[in-house]
């Protein structure tokens, strides 16, 4: 992880400049860190480098030298003690491993799903953050997980669960899914919502099952829009839309 992801990563937390002073202090980009301080000269500069606002070096300077984690290391370099870096590390190794992921709507909007279910919003999230980082056939599978899980809604909704069941007692995999749900005369999908689910099955299968088979962009873009209308129309199968979700 890179300063600027670091930096990126606590931007927004209501830290005031002293503790993301710190904060670079503690965050050590050449691996440094096990020999229990790292040694910083500019701090202020840096912080600005990255867009945070222009701040007093006098007080920067004065709180640091007035906090017992941190003490002088040369004329114009602070130093982070060990005891210090522990205290710290326990808000900030987290974000070390882990890169907070922007929202976006590049698959799905999340609009459409907001005020369903949890779980259904974070799958949403994560179809959307997978097309990003360019990982399409995760994306593709999280995409199959979101239209079984508004599949098996729809049915739960209309307490007729048990018809999309195994003899095992479990629910159906999407191909069985699919297929009850196609022959079943109680529903009426509209017929972009129908040739969307028929389009993204032979991409949904490829991906979680053809070991040779690796989704690409253009994969994902053609089926979207399909994707898109099957999924809102479910959610008004399945009384999941926003404003009934938040009432059942």
């Amino acid at each position: 992880m890179t300063e600027l992801d670091f930096l990126s990563a606590i931007g927004d937390r209501p830290l005031c400049m002293f503790e993301r002073a710190l904060a670079l202090l503690w965050v050590d980009r050449s691996g440094r860190s096990q020999q229990g301080s790292q040694r910083r000269r500019n701090l202020q500069p840096a912080c600005e480098a990255h867009g945070y606002p222009k701040q007093n070096s006098s007080r920067l300077n004065s709180r640091l030298a007035a906090d017992r984690r941190t003490s002088k290391a040369t004329r114009e370099a602070w130093k982070l003690h060990p005891k210090g870096r522990q205290e710290l590390a326990a808000d900030f190794d987290l974000l070390r491993s882990h890169r907070p992921v922007k929202p976006s709507d590049s698959v799905l909007s999340r609009r459409l799903f907001q005020g369903t279910r949890g779980y259904i919003e974070k799958v949403v999230s994560q179809i959307n953050a997978s097309y990003d980082a360019g990982l399409y056939d995760c994306c593709a599978v999280m995409c199959r997980r979101l239209l079984e899980t508004l599949l098996i809604e729809l049915y739960e909704k209309h307490h007729r669960a048990h018809e999309i069941k195994g003899g095992d007692g479990q629910f159906l995999m999407f191909s069985g899914l699919l297929s009850v749900f196609e022959k079943d005369a109680h529903f009426h999908p509209g017929r972009n919502t129908s040739r969307g689910l028929k389009d993204f099955k032979t991409l949904g299968d490829l991906s979680a099952h053809n070991r040779r088979f690796n989704a690409g962009k253009d994969d994902i873009d053609r089926v979207r829009d399909g994707l898109r209308v099957a999924a809102e129309e479910l959610l008004h199968i399945a009384g999941l839309t926003p404003a009934t979700a938040v009432a059942a």
